[in-house]
């Protein structure tokens, strides 16, 4: 797989990620966050696992261990979002999620023991102002502030994913480490909704209906498919293509949802996509970190 062909197969997974949004916190009106988490993530593994078994019989170490760090790492961030959704609008939900987008050159530089470039500061915090604009809009929602703090850590923790996986994909055959991410987040989640003693299934076909969405379009492509497309390219390039993800669930979110737009809102939009946007437009060759 070339360069081109990586960033086609990241947008198309961003796009597909950006619908679980929705999707979810539809199915949380029924289901609590966990269960959808572990139906969704066991599923998309069993799934997953018998059409390609070979790759995991021949699952090599390196893999095996990619995929384990990289599941537990996303069960901690879709927790993070999961919960955060629950009580706050979808479309919200996924720009301040989608930081990560800025969050990431910021985190490469401190680990290098360099400072972050003038235009990833500066996008870095008219990002940080369309949050506080968002946060205004859901002040009237109950528990709205404690949302944007879950989704805010998830912002943190989905940078650290995008870095990580990144740095797994390279030695290792991706398509497998996506696969035992999944068995690993499914497992985890699983083992969470035991603990807590509220196991529960889908009972109506259109929560089935969503939940198969969640499985077949956001999970097994989704998820499994971003090693793929991270082998060929960048973690901080990657980071940048997900600014497809917002941009997908605010639209669902208001045509589809009917969630509001206000002033704040709009404002904070325009303030969060603005930044994504800028931080993606390079002057010539020259690459922003």
């Amino acid at each position: 797989m070339n360069t081109a062909k990586a960033r086609f197969l990241l947008v198309s997974v961003f796009i597909a990620r950006g619908t679980s949004f929705l999707f979810s916190k539809t199915l949380m009106q029924s289901l609590s966050p966990m269960n959808i988490l572990s139906a969704r993530f066991l599923l998309a593994f069993a799934i997953l696992a018998l059409v390609f078994y070979k790759k995991l019989l021949n699952c090599d170490r390196r893999s095996l261990c990619g995929g384990i760090i990289l599941g537990v790492l996303y069960t901690i961030c879709m927790s993070f979002e999961m919960f955060g959704l629950r009580l706050i609008d979808s479309g919200v939900s996924s720009l301040i999620e989608n930081m990560a987008i800025v969050l990431v050159p910021i985190f490469a530089s401190i680990l290098s023991r360099s400072l972050p470039k003038r235009k990833t500061m500066f996008c870095a915090l008219m990002a940080i102002a369309g949050v506080g604009f968002l946060s205004l809009t859901q002040n009237e929602s109950v528990n709205g502030g404690l949302g944007i703090v879950l989704t805010i850590l998830a912002a943190v923790t989905y940078a650290v994913c995008i870095m990580m996986t990144e740095k797994v994909s390279k030695n290792a055959e991706p398509l497998t480490i996506g696969i035992i991410q999944l068995g690993v987040m499914g497992i985890l989640s699983f083992f969470s909704v035991l603990l807590i003693g509220d196991l529960e299934v889908p009972q109506t076909s259109q929560q089935w209906c969503m939940l198969l969405i969640l499985v077949l379009l956001c999970s097994c492509f989704g998820f499994a498919f971003q090693p793929l497309g991270q082998k060929y390219i960048s973690s901080e390039e990657a980071a940048v293509l997900t600014v497809i993800n917002p941009f997908t669930a605010s639209v669902m979110g208001i045509m589809v949802a009917d969630e509001s737009m206000t002033v704040y809102k709009s404002i904070g939009y325009i303030l969060v996509l603005a930044a994504l946007v800028l931080y993606n437009m390079k002057p010539g060759r020259t690459r922003a970190s």
